[in-house]
């Protein structure tokens, strides 16, 4: 690797992450300072599905559950750098019907929210977008809703 490749950032999505992870993800998923801004979808997340929890893979990785019986799905950006490598985003998601997908919960690293100085990275998006490719994939699926929106969103899983 030349060290212009080392010391450029890449953002890579995984379904599960190392127990090295444990601690930064549960600052990002349960610390997360910008968290209040979107209280009240998280708030109707949990009512409705259960709250998130961390735990650990037979193969000693660890992913994201939650505590009601519906079985979710879980995509981790991770920040690769300098031979480093930490999770900035999380998005956690659920086929609660035969045509939707709805999204539990959606978390950036503060630095990647906008405003801050890895806004252009667009990690939000890419997060959503990513699983709007998962439900362009799967058969049946129609609409992919989040429910952290101000007014409940719904975006048709065909749109690029």
């Amino acid at each position: 690797m030349s060290a212009a490749g080392r010391n450029s950032r890449e953002i890579a999505f995984v379904s599960s992450l190392s127990q090295e992870h444990h601690q930064q993800l549960e600052s990002l998923l349960f610390f997360n300072r910008r968290q209040d801004r979107v209280r009240p979808g998280i708030l109707a997340a949990i009512n409705r599905y259960g709250a998130p929890e961390i735990y650990s893979t037979a193969n000693g990785s660890i992913k994201l559950r939650v505590a009601g019986p519906v079985e979710v799905q879980c995509l981790f950006a991770v920040e690769r750098w300098g031979g480093t490598s930490r999770p900035v985003g999380v998005i956690l998601y659920t086929r609660d019907s035969f045509e939707r997908i709805t999204v539990l919960h959606l978390v950036v690293a503060e630095e990647y929210a906008a405003g801050g100085p890895m806004a252009d990275q667009h990690l939000l998006l890419r997060l959503v977008q990513a699983v709007r490719r998962v439900a362009r994939r799967t058969s049946g699926i129609r609409h992919v809703e989040l429910l952290y929106a101000q007014s409940r969103v719904r975006a048709e899983a065909a749109c690029a």
